[in-house]
């Protein structure tokens, strides 16, 4: 819900500005619905899963945090639910991949769209690699992730655990020894986390990128890669944005 609500305030920015915009989302989105009051174009993501798929997730990942919140004591369950969770959600990610990459009649008219750039929500992973395919640059619209990983592993951004608290770790900057025992522990378990849950996605990256992967090297002034070797997965990509004119947000 607050994922979409952050990229509907951009849109309706946009669209006070006279910028044209059109929102990509899926058949069996929770709340992306066309309004005679909000005038965007609307592509839909053909997908198999049904509406009640999303509501089971978040409602288990709501009483997760309620009856599990990560604590010494509950953190291994915590953890352990967490990634059942995260499988789900990759099962539903991934036909939401298939249904934009692998539509050629919805790629043919993205390509046709003449976007400038493509505005993503990162939960919902492959909004890099549609707009890699479209040939446009991309941002993405992300307060924090926790621990910071992704803002680490992708953005390098300093952290040193002695000094900044992690995201959600309810720490702060000033810290005890036990805190910074905590903190440590925070930033492994999410860096565990992150890794575990994009190698579900190596394999489906470097499918996508050995096809891609010639416009990065046209693009390489533009373009900043993260490639993990030896299957040439993209781990992070990052655009600088100077002009906006058309959006597509997935």
């Amino acid at each position: 819900c607050s994922h979409w609500l952050n990229i509907k305030i951009i849109i309706e920015e946009l669209i006070q500005r006279n910028h044209s915009v059109t929102v990509l989302a899926s058949s069996e989105t929770l709340l992306i619905n066309s309004s005679p009051n909000f005038p965007v174009k609307f592509e839909e993501i053909p997908v198999s899963y049904k509406t009640r798929n999303l509501d089971s997730i978040i409602e288990h990942m709501i009483m997760l945090w309620i009856n599990h919140r990560p604590t010494p004591f509950t953190m291994w369950t915590f953890y352990k639910e967490l990634g059942k969770l995260l499988d789900t959600f990759f099962q539903i990610n991934i036909q939401i991949c298939d249904g934009v990459l692998n539509n050629p009649s919805l790629m043919a008219r993205l390509q046709n769209g003449g976007f400038d750039v493509l505005v993503a929500d990162p939960v919902t992973i492959c909004g890099d690699l549609v707009a890699l395919k479209l040939g446009i640059p991309f941002m993405y619209t992300l307060r924090f992730s926790p621990a910071s990983t992704v803002e680490r592993n992708c953005g390098k951004i300093p952290a040193p655990v002695s000094y900044v608290p992690a995201a959600l770790s309810e720490l702060t900057d000033q810290m005890t020894f036990g805190e910074r025992v905590k903190n440590t522990l925070s930033y492994s378990l999410q860096d565990y986390i992150f890794q575990s849950y994009w190698g579900e996605w190596n394999s489906y990256y470097s499918k996508v990128l050995v096809f891609s992967l010639y416009f990065v090297e046209k693009n390489s002034k533009n373009l900043k890669l993260d490639i993990k070797e030896p299957d040439n997965t993209l781990l992070c990509l990052s655009v600088s944005i100077i002009r906006v004119i058309g959006l597509c947000g997935l």
